[in-house]
């Protein structure tokens, strides 16, 4: 690429041309959950209204009601009934889940008392609108002992509470710290380890971790290197390579998959390829099966390694072989180049950290909330961010694995969750998929490019009805 194109690559990333696209309205984020809320509000009421005629009656005519203690023994019983008839009606949870809930069993029981069938209840990810949150973190703690602080959104549905400083850490390779979100380590049932795309972080799979680890699941959520809460590391050579070693490593090390307790491994985006190396290179005798989620990458039949599309950044800082031959060469053309490589990333690394929302919001059905628009920005504040967005910009050029022979080498059960609404990853790509592994379970939900959390509530049911086929 010459040096005019280059220019212009980084004006195109600075100063994107608006493209026209349909129309799509937005809606207000979990439509069906807040039916879904709306509906048992009238239950509630409804059954508020039979207690109420039922305590009129005589009560030498109705022994139930006799005294004060019995009618609240009776009042109990009702909402205890009513609570788990909503719960099975609901189109949150089907029979399937159902039955996941009572297989994977958590090893902290709890009692069968009014609030342990509202717990049980909440892990269907839909609140009862009767509980404060106050009641609702009480119940949690009661649930799930290793449980992060939860919070509820708009419509009441369960997630990881935003934390400035991260969750958990562990050294990868003895020298960098390496954030992770862990819930339900004590539990019995599958591990599950969850992989961020690009620009994310472990909090991008905030509804799933307590949904996941309420269900019996033992699970785990890294940030690899690079990216979020973890070192930024901007002197190591990434490529997809690299990080599908990390998220190998953090299977054995971390999540402590062994070949007799295997991990089922999920990577939206970019990482959908580091599971999928992990599954298919780093990690196969552990992996029990994958998960891509409107996976990056290309499947077409002789494609190159590296980004099946360019990014500007890409574009605009040119590749890792060119930038290290122009250190190499120390003169005072390549050290132009390469201080033009870095201004390039520069600009657009602080162009974008200013557009979080904006970029969001083109791939997400539903608006994008505040928190995780912050959570993006708090980890673009580190001192290093802008050196590391220059390294990461690198990667695809360094890489060398091609997607299809990964895909190929699979011998794990696959899934495609797939956000069908996803205008960078389109369901075509999922097709091409499904042509090189026709067993792969094919599961698409009205949501963009990140359906765990466009889509979280469709996104966890399929998700944990394909886990039971397979585990």
């Amino acid at each position: 690429m010459s040096s005019l194109e280059r220019i212009a690559a980084v004006v195109d990333a600075l100063f994107p041309r608006r493209k026209k696209r349909n129309v799509v309205v937005k809606t207000k984020r979990f439509a069906h959950a807040s039916s879904l809320k709306e509906k048992q509000k009238n239950d509630k009421n409804d059954w508020q209204k039979r207690l109420d005629e039922a305590e009129r009656k005589d009560t030498t005519s109705s022994p139930e009601f006799s005294s004060l203690s019995l009618r609240r023994e009776q009042r109990q019983r009702e909402e205890t009934k009513m609570i788990a008839t909503s719960s099975r009606s609901s189109s949150a949870v089907s029979t399937n889940t159902s039955r996941s809930s009572s297989k994977f069993v958590t090893s902290k029981k709890t009692s069968n008392t009014l609030r342990g069938t509202r717990n049980r209840h909440n892990n269907s990810n839909v609140c009862s609108s009767s509980m404060s949150s106050s009641e609702e973190q009480l119940l949690e703690s009661e649930s799930i002992s290793d449980m992060p602080p939860l919070e509820l959104d708009d419509v009441g549905i369960e997630r990881i509470k935003l934390q400035k400083d991260g969750w958990e850490t562990y050294k990868y390779q003895n020298e960098f710290d390496c954030n992770y979100i862990s819930a339900g380590k004590e539990n019995t049932g599958p591990i599950v380890v969850l992989v961020h795309g690009f620009g994310a972080h472990s909090y991008h799979w905030r509804y799933q971790i307590p949904y996941l680890a309420k269900k019996g699941y033992r699970v785990y959520a890294l940030c690899m290197l690079g990216y979020g809460w973890s070192s930024k590391a901007s002197q190591e050579k990434y490529c997809m390579e690299y990080w599908g070693e990390q998220v190998s490593d953090f299977v054995r090390t971390i999540a402590k998959a062994t070949e007799t307790d295997k991990a089922f491994i999920a990577g939206n985006s970019i990482g959908a390829l580091a599971a999928l190396y992990a599954a298919s290179k780093g990690a196969p005798e552990r992996t029990k099966g994958l998960c891509l989620v409107n996976s990056a990458g290309n499947f077409e039949p002789n494609a190159a390694p590296g980004p099946e599309k360019k990014t500007m950044a890409q574009k605009a800082v040119g590749t890792a072989q060119d930038m290290e031959e122009a250190e190499e060469n120390n003169t005072l053309q390549g050290k132009l180049r390469v201080a033009f490589g870095k201004l390039a990333a520069y600009g657009i690394f602080y162009f974008t950290k200013i557009r979080i929302k904006t970029i969001l919001n083109q791939v997400y059905d539903n608006d994008v909330d505040e928190d995780l628009v912050r959570s993006i920005a708090m980890a673009a504040e580190d001192p290093e961010a802008r050196e590391t967005f220059y390294a990461i910009s690198l990667a695809g050029s360094r890489t060398q694995v091609k997607p299809r022979d990964l895909l190929e080498n699979l011998n794990a059960p696959l899934m495609l969750l797939w956000g069908e609404n996803d205008p960078w990853m389109t369901p075509t790509k999922a097709e091409r998929i499904m042509e090189i592994k026709p067993s792969a379970t094919y599961s698409p939900v009205p949501a963009g490019h990140c359906p765990q959390d466009d889509n979280p509530a469709d996104s966890n049911i399929a998700f944990v009805e394909w886990v039971e086929t397979v585990a």
